[in-house]
């Protein structure tokens, strides 16, 4: 399909029902993945009835008790029990969220549905939908993690739900013929295959693993060839770099996707990257690190993905060339499979199929939109390329002015009593038995532990004071490199010489799931909160875990 035809064509999609605008309104007042968010619906039941508890301002003293009751029940069957601080910190996500909701550009539903797909350029599907993929579920289950609310895309939504167990190609922008090569040729064959190809949208390994996987639309036809999705950091207005365009517009054209958890106008700022690899390896039944430097974010990809229960492959490469350091390390430390051929797709992949459609006659039926692809406002020029000169502007500015409802609009999504609550004083004495998950993964006695800080906890309050010590912003890389910085023993001397000669600690390595983890369950007990992309100590914290 050509470019003329590409703009002008339309698909019939399924309506955006109030679950998922809700999802999609509650995803604009958040800044990232939010766990406190995520335990809110979880209480609430669904997350209709979550805005609208959020929404309702005037409803004083028994709106903020149902709200905690909802918080303390989502945090329950999250397997955590909410203390004080975990309260505190929920009570300041909510004032957060509130004033977000305030900035919403318009209160009307149909201004609202066109705002969140970018003048129809766009979808938006949640849980509800057939072309949900629901491995993304196991972020919750298995990690101490928010799933998205909802995805937004371009393209052909059914491409996610095109294969049930996805093949993840991931690994570095600068990468060699070596690595394209492993890339490339392992897509192929796994799209010869059916299955569906999961990758980044990026320079090097990922454009190669998208390549690969269309290449095979001409060989075998769309009927057999497996579909490819590039997962992005941030709204799909923003997607880059400028030079794929291209790809992205053929993934378009050839039944795959482009898609994000993140609303329209977000800027993909270099947190967002990480947080957009726990979705590439949550859609994902294996992952290939196809070539990857020692500080690659494929590697992060790969963890998230061990973390997950996921099989990841790496591809050897030269012990000379720095650029296959990452995968040798996973190789050495049993952290991932050696590939041993780029051919034999059936050793990595399940086995081979048509890919799957999902008919629209499965959907709900209420009336369908009409999404049309427009490129004029599905990119915008000169996007980053590299994560970590992303801005650091706020997440979902909207382009049109804000304005308060009118006083004779209809509400957005009218209040309503939430039945089936629970006794928040139940959850909060510490006579309950619900086990508390630590960020290692190993269950202890919340009722003991809850109200102190974990030695991981410790850790991690400890680096984010030495970046404040230092005059460093506290972001997730910063904390992540001070954590696995090794730090001096002893006491203090003044000589630069005595300093060289101090012995150092062994540092265990840290790598950013784990981190995120421990931060999220942090964020959960009220510990510690996340503003504008920076870790601060709540306080009450301030005065433990001094030792540096």
């Amino acid at each position: 399909m050509n470019d003329t035809a590409l703009a002008s064509s339309t698909t019939r999609l399924p309506s955006i029902d109030d679950d998922t605008l809700a999802r999609a309104i509650l995803t604009f007042c958040i800044d990232s993945a939010d766990a406190l968010l995520f335990a809110t619906i979880k209480g609430a039941g669904d997350a209709t009835t979550a805005l609208r508890l959020i929404a309702d301002e005037q409803g004083g003293t028994a709106n903020r008790n149902r709200l905690d009751e909802v918080f303390a029940a989502g945090t329950a069957k999250w397997g955590r029990k909410v203390n004080a601080r975990g309260m505190a910190s929920f009570h300041h996500g909510l004032e957060r969220w509130r004033e977000r909701l305030r900035q919403l550009p318009s209160g009307d539903e149909k201004e609202l549905k066109d705002y969140f797909t970018a003048t129809g350029s766009q979808w938006i599907i949640g849980p509800a939908s057939p072309f949900w993929p629901t491995q993304l579920d196991d972020l919750s289950i298995r990690k101490d993690w928010a799933s998205p609310l909802c995805l937004w895309g371009i393209g052909d939504p059914a491409a996610l739900t095109s294969c049930p167990q996805p093949l993840a190609v991931v690994g570095s922008r600068g990468a060699d013929d070596y690595g394209r090569y492993v890339a490339k040729t392992v897509a192929k064959k796994a799209a010869e295959q059916g299955h569906l190809v999961v990758s980044g949208g990026a320079f090097g390994i990922d454009a190669a693993a998208h390549w690969g996987a269309l290449d095979t639309m001409s060989g075998i036809g769309e009927e057999q060839s497996g579909r490819t999705v590039a997962v992005f950091a941030g709204g799909l207005n923003h997607i880059g770099p400028e030079r794929n365009q291209p790809l992205f517009e053929r993934i378009k054209a050839n039944g795959g996707a482009l898609v994000s958890e993140l609303c329209p106008d977000t800027i993909p700022e270099a947190r967002r990257f990480l947080l957009r690899n726990r979705i590439i390896a949550a859609l994902a039944s294996s992952v290939v690190v196809a070539q990857a430097r020692s500080r690659s974010g494929a590697l992060n990809t790969a963890n998230w993905a061990a973390e997950l229960g996921r099989q990841v492959y790496a591809a050897p490469g030269n012990i000379n060339i720095p650029g296959n350091t990452g995968c040798n390390w996973l190789i050495r430390d049993q952290r991932a499979i050696i590939l041993t051929s780029v051919n034999a797709i059936e050793d990595i992949c399940h086995e081979g199929h048509a890919p799957q459609t999902t008919p629209l006659s499965d959907q709900s039926s209420s009336p369908n939109i009409e999404i049309t692809d427009n490129p004029s406002t599905s990119t915008t020029t000169n996007p980053p390329t590299d994560p970590m000169e992303e801005s650091d502007e706020y997440s979902c500015k909207p382009q049109r002015p804000l304005h308060h409802r009118d006083s004779d609009t209809t509400p957005l999504i009218a209040s309503a009593p939430l039945p089936g609550t629970t006794d928040i004083s139940q959850l909060s004495k510490g006579n309950d038995t619900t086990g508390n998950a630590t960020s290692n993964g190993t269950v202890t006695d919340s009722s003991s532990k809850a109200s102190e800080p974990t030695a991981v906890q410790q850790e991690v309050l400890t680096a984010i004071r030495r970046c404040s010590r230092q005059g460093v912003a506290a972001t997730h890389e910063a904390i992540l490199a001070t954590l696995n910085t090794p730090r001096p023993t002893g006491k203090s001397r003044s000589t630069t010489q005595n300093r060289a000669n101090r012995p150092t600690t062994q540092t265990r390595q840290w790598d950013i799931g784990k981190l995120e983890s421990a931060l999220g369950e942090m964020e959960l007990y009220g510990i510690v909160r996340l503003q504008s992309g920076t870790v601060r100590i709540i306080s009450g914290k301030r005065n433990k875990a001094h030792s540096s």
